[in-house]
């Protein structure tokens, strides 16, 4: 077995389809449902600060992770390729009248 040196880079190839989550969640929730501010009754921190609707997907993830190393003592870099499968909650958030959009996401392994 050969001695890794030193791992120079990781770079994710592996990733969903953020178009797809997006429309997924807009055609299977229900329209906005208009409801009474939380935040009323807070004086000026209700005309800085706004409540945005968010809602999370979960999704496989596909796809390889390359790891760049130094192997040995030659300064020869070399790439190990290693298939992904996964899962990610995936959160939306929309505002106003605005369509969900993708707004960060997390892997669960």
């Amino acid at each position: 077995m050969k001695r890794v040196l030193e791992i120079t880079a990781v770079k994710s190839k592996a990733s969903f389809h953020e178009r797809m989550i997006e429309d997924f969640v807009q055609q299977n929730l229900p329209a906005k449902v208009y409801h009474t501010s939380r935040l009323s009754g807070m004086g000026d921190f209700t005309a800085t600060y706004k409540e945005i609707e968010s809602c999370a997907a979960e999704t496989p993830v596909n796809g390889p992770v390359e790891i760049f190393y130094m192997a040995d003592s030659r300064d020869e870099a070399k790439c190990l390729r290693v298939l992904v499968n996964s899962r990610f909650f995936v959160f939306c958030t929309r505002n106003e009248m605005a369509n969900y959009r993708v707004a960060w996401s997390c892997s669960l392994s």
